[in-house]
């Protein structure tokens, strides 16, 4: 009886340590085709959004990029095609950089053409970008466990170590490149062998420091920072955004969908724009 109390008693403090918002989305839209990632554009005031539309590593020339208005509706679905399973998006000096399996293919916003593809022939799925105030681009290989750099107009291997725990969204400032990993060795199914972690690279010496997790289980998949030291990730399998601060506590969830995959966090709207890859929807929070 002892024991049973004691596990009761560390489950309501598990489920109590922190808040679970149920919050109602601005606005949503459906229509996508296994939707992965999305980028704001504030120049233009629209969304970006990568489309799968197959089996995630697929290289058919199904995928394609869509286009979604400030206020949620969606204009073309396939605003830009001739891609086949795009994952991660960044947008840098009118310039949409998508990762695309085993290219970096650029396009021109303006236009709406690619103008450019970059080949990582022995990448696996690259997935994750981000680009840093000079416009260094950094890109994940999930499976491959790499982390790319474009220099000089071709895709070289920055860091390559199964200590990245399958690296998924990224997040650089001027010092250290921030590594959403989803966990060990993911399966067909995407569950894997260990939690995904935040990890912290330091752009001079490429080491890496975990943060603490507290015993939380997270699939990490879209990462953004949000405070001082604290940090929006999303939980593919559990369907949650998460606010964790730099101890590596859960300070607040919002509930979402299965699938919730690379969002984008608009700091001056405090709007948080979420892909759902398995309801083929994008859906917007707004954060207090």
């Amino acid at each position: 009886m002892k024991t049973e109390l004691t596990f009761m008693i560390l489950l309501i403090g598990i489920i109590l340590s922190y808040q679970v918002l149920a919050v109602e989305p601005v606005w949503s839209v459906s229509g996508l085709k296994m939707p992965e990632s999305v980028e704001y554009d504030n120049v233009n005031n629209r969304y970006y959004v990568s489309n799968i539309n197959d089996g995630v590593n697929a290289e058919n020339g199904n995928g394609s990029i869509g286009l979604i208005d400030s206020n949620g509706k969606l204009l073309n679905v396939d605003w830009v095609t001739g891609l086949h399973s795009p994952k991660g998006l960044a947008l840098y000096n009118n310039k949409l950089y998508v990762a695309d399996v085993k290219q970096l293919v650029v396009i021109n916003v303006d236009s709406a053409r690619v103008i450019a593809r970059y080949d990582a022939p022995n990448s696996v799925a690259l997935n994750g970008i981000t680009v840093n105030n000079s416009g260094k681009i950094f890109i994940s290989d999930w499976i491959g466990n790499r982390i790319y750099v474009l220099e000089k107009g071709e895709l070289k291997v920055w860091l390559d170590t199964v200590d990245l725990n399958s690296p998924n969204g990224l997040w650089v400032n001027n010092t250290d490149l921030y590594v959403a990993s989803w966990g060990r060795n993911p399966k067909d199914d995407f569950t894997t062998e260990t939690s995904g972690s935040i990890k912290k690279i330091s752009l001079i010496s490429k080491e890496i420091l975990t943060n603490k997790q507290n015993g939380q289980w997270i699939n990490m998949d879209g990462i953004s920072a949000y405070e001082k030291d604290k940090w929006l990730v999303s939980d593919f399998l559990k369907g949650e955004i998460l606010l964790l601060n730099s101890k590596g506590k859960i300070e607040k969830s919002i509930k979402t969908k299965k699938g919730s995959a690379d969002f984008y966090y608009v700091n001056e709207k405090k709007l948080l724009v979420v892909p759902l890859m398995m309801d083929n929807q994008v859906v917007a929070y707004k954060l207090d």
